[in-house]
């Protein structure tokens, strides 16, 4: 049995099913997505679908699929003859995800286009799902999540969508510890578990600057970055260039994993 962590995979399925061959996952290995598999790309659905379908793939949410489900929540409001942006500036979140800097437009029209029980399904598994969870591999306390954490300790392994506020919620997806806001910080306590190997995404390694030499984001990690062991597994998948990479690393063995974006466009 092997523990598996991949994320940011924006809609590419063929990537998705390559890096399961190419890891040679099997029903004996565990596998923990850490969000957007949704938006840019075009097959968000197919993949949170395919994962729903498995025991042993496990969804985090990212903020793409928070996106998604405030989207979702707003417009049920709306038919319900409430609008809470009616007389506001702000973007409505349906507006805020398909929103060309967010992408979500394709998974938006795919998703309308859904039969009401599929939505259903879509939306309860979703709603369902962790925003952080904690586990011990070969020893080693991991904690995983999309982008950020708890501003403090918390008492179990996982955290829920259903178990924090909505101003939390966004906190963990759209927070992180590369944001510039942060640098100011260090040497505070940011993070709630300073002995965690902290595992996220949602900031591009090539926007830190970490790539191969032929220009394509590789895993980030430092076990001293601004006071904490971080990882950063999300190479760029939502670039949608020639530098994207899905990245996959394997807890067990620290093995390191990669699936160009380009090839699958040949």
């Amino acid at each position: 049995m092997k523990t598996y962590v991949i994320s940011d995979i924006h809609g590419q399925y063929t990537a998705f099913e390559k890096m399961l061959r190419r890891i040679h996952f099997g029903a004996e290995d565990v596998m923990y997505v850490l969000g957007d598999v949704i938006d840019r790309g075009p097959d968000g659905i197919h993949i949170i679908e395919d994962i729903m379908r498995r025991d042993n793939i496990s969804l985090i949410l990212g903020n793409h699929e928070l996106m998604l489900l405030n989207a979702v929540a707003y417009l049920e409001k709306k038919e319900a003859g409430e609008d809470p942006f009616a007389d506001s500036d702000a973007m409505n979140p349906l507006e805020l995800w398909t929103h060309p800097c967010n992408g979500g437009e394709g998974t938006c029209l795919e998703y309308s286009s859904m039969s009401a029980e599929r939505k259903t399904a879509l939306i309860s598994f979703l709603r369902d799902c962790a925003l952080i969870r904690r586990l011990k591999v070969d020893g080693k306390r991991f904690h995983l999540s999309h982008s950020y954490s708890m501003d403090r300790p918390f008492s179990k392994d996982e955290v829920k969508l259903k178990d924090v506020s909505v101003k939390r919620a966004e906190m963990i997806v759209w927070d992180s510890l590369f944001d510039p806001q942060f640098a100011h910080h260090e040497g505070e306590k940011l993070l709630p578990y300073k002995r965690d190997n902290y595992i996220v995404g949602h900031i591009f390694t090539q926007r830190i600057g970490h790539m191969d030499e032929d220009g394509k984001g590789i895993i980030f990690h430092s076990d001293d970055f601004r006071g904490y062991n971080v990882t950063d597994i999300d190479c760029g998948m939502a670039l949608n260039s020639r530098s994207s990479q899905l990245a996959c690393l394997c807890l067990d063995t620290g093995e390191e994993f990669y699936i160009p974006l380009l090839d699958d466009r040949r």
